[in-house]
């Protein structure tokens, strides 16, 4: 009888091709945008996905880097709301990876805090 933790070789290769369909969108979306820190939170989100072990070092930098990437997304928010207001799909993209990026923000502060 396997552990739980045991992985059949067919799971792992849907997780990996689900992950690569997954990177793809992540191109799709900073094609869309033409943003570079959108970019940049983007990859980083994806080396998380790939490996979410954070030296707690590394996670300090990654909290304040997200923060202010995530400071920069609300002002692009709020001026595609109240400004620019033509372009919807990019305010809502911009409300969508601010909030993400502050919960992955909260994420890296719990884990630095707790190891």
């Amino acid at each position: 009888m396997g552990s739980i933790w045991t992985v059949k070789r067919e799971e792992l290769m849907e997780t990996t091709v689900d992950l690569l369909n997954r990177l793809t969108e992540f191109n799709e979306m900073s094609d869309f945008m033409k943003d570079e820190e959108f970019e940049k939170t983007l990859g980083i989100v994806a080396k998380l996905i790939i490996n979410p072990d954070v030296p707690a070092a590394k996670a300090t930098l990654l909290i304040t880097q997200l923060q202010a990437y995530s400071a920069k997304f609300a002002m692009m928010a709020a001026w595609y709301s109240h400004v620019k207001k033509d372009d919807r799909a990019k305010k809502n993209m911009y409300y969508a990876i601010r909030e993400a990026t502050d919960k992955l923000v909260d994420a890296l502060k719990y884990s630095v805090r707790n190891f």
